[in-house]
């Protein structure tokens, strides 16, 4: 089964966009999940929203791009299954904790990432 773990914001000021996200969710909390300004906000109805200071983007990407971006998954196997699927391009991998992340782009040039594991990582549990 695939989880949808949280979706990625890229913003100038993550901290000040944390707080922007607990008034508009009205409620939910947040936290500084790593030295480079990034911050992991959670609904009260459990939306995770992981916030990135725009001048720490991924390798290779744009540096002005920014906006709602990103959605990551969870599946054990992850490798295999969006190898599988011939309309997905991997662009990265990284190493998380927990296992391996692996960034790829669909048909439509979007951009996603999928994690190798099943559980909720030390960055969502927060």
């Amino acid at each position: 089964m695939i989880k949808f773990d949280h979706i990625e914001v890229h913003v100038s000021n993550s901290k000040k966009y944390a707080l922007f996200l607990k008034k508009l969710f009205a409620g939910g909390r947040y936290k500084k999940i790593s030295e480079n300004e990034t911050f992991m906000f959670i609904s009260a109805d459990n939306i995770h929203i992981e916030i990135k200071q725009k001048s720490n983007l991924i390798k290779n990407e744009s540096k002005s791009h920014i906006g709602f971006c990103l959605p990551c998954l969870r599946i054990k196997g992850a490798f295999e299954h969006i190898k599988s699927i011939n309309e997905l391009v991997i662009t990265n991998k990284i190493e998380n904790p927990d296992g391996p992340c692996y960034f790829f782009k669909d048909y439509e040039g979007i951009d996603w990432h999928i994690k190798d594991y099943d559980i909720q990582d030390i960055y969502i549990n927060i």
